[in-house]
Parts: C-alpha cells; sequence; structure tokens
C-alpha cells in the first residue's frame, strides 16, 4: 500500500469522526444541566427516578432524558402525583449543572476521567471500523 492511499484512508476516517462528532453520535463530554426530575414508586416502593435536561454541543442545543442524576433526600416535590403516578421535584440551583456525556438524544452523568476515556474508545471504535471499511472497498476497487 502506498503513502498515498493511507494518507487517504486516513482523511476518510478523520471525517467520518468529525461528521459523528458534530451529529452527535460520538459520545463526547459537555455540560449537562438538569431541568426536571420526577420521581415515581414501584409495587416493592423502591423510589425510581427520571430527569430531563438540556446539553450543547458543536453549537448545537439538545435535550432529552438525563441518566444517573443523584436525588438528594432534601428536594421537595412541587405537586402531587400526575397521571403517571410521578411527583415532580423541586431541582435546587447547586444540582442543576453536571459534567457528563452526551449522544443526541440522552445525557450521562459520568466522572471527568470517565468521559475522556468513554469518548477515546468510542471514537476509537468508530475509527476503526471506518479504517476496514475503507480497506475493503479499495480492495474491491
Amino acid at each position: 500500500m502506498t503513502v498515498r492511499r493511507s494518507l487517504a484512508r486516513g482523511g476518510v476516517v478523520l471525517t467520518a469522526l468529525a461528521i459523528a462528532y458534530v451529529a452527535g453520535v460520538l459520545p463526547a463530554p459537555a455540560g449537562v444541566t438538569v431541568d426536571h426530575c420526577y420521581v415515581t414508586y414501584d409495587r416493592l416502593e423502591r423510589q425510581h427516578s427520571r430527569c430531563v435536561g438540556h446539553w450543547t454541543r458543536a453549537a448545537f442545543d439538545f435535550s432529552g432524558p438525563v441518566h444517573d442524576v443523584e436525588l438528594g433526600t432534601s428536594w421537595h416535590a412541587l405537586a402531587g402525583p400526575d397521571d403517571n403516578y410521578e411527583w415532580e421535584v423541586e431541582v435546587p440551583e447547586t444540582a442543576r449543572r453536571h459534567d457528563g456525556l452526551t449522544v443526541l438524544t440522552h445525557g450521562w452523568v459520568v466522572p471527568p476521567f470517565a468521559q475522556a476515556l468513554l469518548t477515546a474508545c468510542a471514537g476509537a471504535v468508530l475509527g476503526g471500523l471506518c479504517w476496514m471499511a475503507t480497506t475493503r472497498l479499495r480492495r474491491r476497487g
């Protein structure tokens, strides 16, 4: 394989990674803001929570579910349960901003070291897949 082909394949891989990042397919660190949290209880009276928030990636705003938010014991219910037997709880200002890992429609609250590790792993996997795909195409053509 010539150096020229290797550089062309590397360019294809970098372009695919850039498009995946901008499109929100590649997980990337972002500041996640929690807007609303809801609490419900199952039949065994275990507490479950669901939070919704927003984040910005590559100058685009996204919103959706935010996973792994630790609810405080002092968060107050705003009203009675809704039709799904969920209580909306007040999210204090100190608990609104989190560092997280995001894709197009979901956000996860994770420690900073995990953000970099997971982003690097996802990038390596996607880059390897692009490299393999371009190798297959070169052999056929």
